[in-house]
């Protein structure tokens, strides 16, 4: 009986270890993504989620109701404004906003070229910079 258990010590061991592997990697994962989005609302009428958001450069030439302005930045400079723009559509969405205004996009820090080797070309990179994108939640008006 005192054989099995130097065993199954070491399966705990490995188990337990590579849970601590494992959880290292996803904080590293984390730490690239952005922080989450800000949420000043400026309605206080509450809509349904809506399927869809447009996303605009310049407020339409509609009737609509402003009901959120948001803000979401990443300080490492990882995500594209692309990626920081679909997650404020996300929030957009879930207020019942039909479009996002996009007001400003703020990047700073080191932008360059370099070198990606999973690709094999050049890329634009802004490592050691920061991004952030405003935007206007809106709900169109009949």
């Amino acid at each position: 009986m005192t054989a099995g258990r130097p065993f199954a010590a070491r399966w705990l061991a490995v188990a337990l270890l590579a849970g601590a592997v494992v959880a290292g990697l996803g904080g590293c994962a984390a730490s690239g993504a952005a922080a989450g989005v800000v949420i000043a609302p400026l309605s206080q009428t509450h809509y349904a989620p809506t399927q869809t958001v447009d996303v605009l450069n310049a407020a339409p030439g509609r009737h609509y109701e402003a009901l959120a302005r948001l803000v979401v930045s990443d300080p490492t400079g990882a995500a594209t404004s692309s990626q920081l723009v679909a997650q404020l559509s996300d929030s957009a969405r879930t207020l019942g906003a039909n479009a996002l205004v996009i007001e400003k996009v703020a990047q700073s820090g080191a932008a360059g070229m370099a070198f990606n080797p999973a690709g094999g070309q050049m890329q634009g990179s802004s490592a050691g910079g920061s991004i952030s994108v405003t935007a206007l939640a809106i709900r169109y008006l009949p």
